[in-house]
């Protein structure tokens, strides 16, 4: 396989599909898409982009094939979920939203949206079904690397997280828009509980990413607990 390519395999009560996503940063085209994806329908508040820019959300585009593909499923439905990067495999059993919901955070962190494409840098590694935990540790330990890179070349580096707690802070705002303008074109509930559990971490972290880390400290730093 693509190595820049993870695939999603679901296997359903009747049926098997199958989504090969590319984790390289996608492209904001203007082929015909639905009009709920259209920019201007719902557009999220935080957005930077106009329409002279692109006619439709990157993020929205990005996912339409998945909501036509779950349009009649219900988020309950037990599936079998295999994932397949080129490194190893992964396999769950778990409700259809679980299986959406891992899917969907990595087609939308690197649909060429402007705001959600900084969460971009984890796509190549990406693990699916990562705990609060997990995630907290992978997207610090993301953003810091990147703070080094930027010392090594001179700029200014933020070793205190301001813009990581700032950014964190934008996406509870995209989640209350995005899921505006999927509850409005999506039947199937699978597909709304999956974007509300997309950006229920970043809501939780958002609320104080310092109290995070305090909480998870000997989790993160594999120090022992104090008797």
């Amino acid at each position: 396989m693509d190595s820049e390519n993870v695939v999603y395999h679901f296997e359903l009560e009747d049926r098997k599909i199958e989504f090969d996503v590319a984790t390289s940063p996608g492209q904001v085209n203007d082929d015909a898409h639905p009009e709920w994806a259209r920019l201007s329908h719902r557009q999220c508040e935080c957005c930077p982009l106009k329409e002279s820019d692109c006619a439709y959300c990157p993020a929205a585009t990005r996912i339409n094939e998945v909501i036509e593909a779950f349009a009649d499923n219900q988020s309950t439905e037990q599936v079998k979920v295999t994932v397949t990067t080129a490194e190893r495999c992964y396999f769950e059993e778990c409700d259809l939203q679980v299986g959406i919901n891992s899917l969907m955070g990595l087609m939308m962190a690197t649909s060429g949206c402007p705001v959600l494409k900084e969460l971009g840098a984890m796509a190549s590694f990406h693990i699916p079904f990562c705990s609060t935990r997990e995630t907290l540790h992978r997207t610090v330990g993301s953003y810091l690397i990147q703070q080094y890179f930027k010392q090594l070349k001179g700029e200014e580096a933020d070793w205190e997280l301001k813009h990581l707690k700032e950014l964190y802070g934008v996406l509870e705002g995209l989640n209350q828009d995005f899921s505006k303008r999927i509850q409005s074109s999506a039947t199937s509930d699978a597909l709304s509980n999956a974007i509300i559990m997309f950006f229920a971490t970043s809501v939780v972290v958002a609320s104080s990413l310092d109290e995070q880390l305090a909480r998870h400290e000997r989790y993160l730093t594999n120090t022992p607990s104090l008797k």
